[in-house]
């Protein structure tokens, strides 16, 4: 090889090398935002079971008895301050336009009335110090007369969980 052809090859990998360097790379960024709640550890702590509290719980239609079938979840609940109590802030009810139907919401075994005055307790001091699961339920109100108006149903349940003297 002369020269020239020596001098131009060595220029064409130099002006290449970079390309082909760059052709080999990619990049994507990915960002994740990330929270954490730690409570305190003599404070207390409620937990749904499987995080079902932050999505929609949908009440089964069940074609055999013509019922809505009940919500069944868990909630793990912690206390060092002593009894937790619990009770609903609003009533518990699915609404469609003019329709309601009416919920009752159970914890522990204790259906939730609505305010503080009317708290039940949902786990004895023992059991909150040691931390208990707890069975929830949502059920529907059976239907008065003919059965439930056609509709499609919304609605939220607000339980508070209360532990410690105020």
């Amino acid at each position: 090889m002369n020269l020239k052809n020596t001098v131009l090859a060595a220029a064409a990998a130099l002006i290449l090398t970079p390309a082909a360097a760059m052709a080999a790379t990619e990049q994507f960024p990915l960002q994740v935002t990330v929270e954490a709640v730690v409570p305190s550890a003599t404070g207390l702590q409620i937990s749904p079971v499987g995080n079902w509290a932050g999505q929609t719980q949908n009440m089964r239609w069940n074609i055999a008895t013509q019922r809505l079938d009940p919500i069944q979840q868990q909630v793990d609940m912690k206390s060092g301050l002593g009894a937790i109590n619990a009770y609903l802030t609003t009533d518990a009810m699915l609404t469609s336009a003019g329709n309601k139907i009416d919920l009752t919401v159970n914890v522990a075994g204790q259906d939730l009335l609505v305010g503080a005055a009317n708290a039940v307790e949902v786990a004895t001091t023992l059991e909150a110090a040691a931390s208990k699961r707890a069975a929830v339920a949502i059920t529907a109100a059976a239907p008065a007369g003919e059965g439930y108006a056609h509709g499609n149903y919304q609605g939220n349940v607000f339980m508070m969980f209360e532990s410690g003297t105020p």
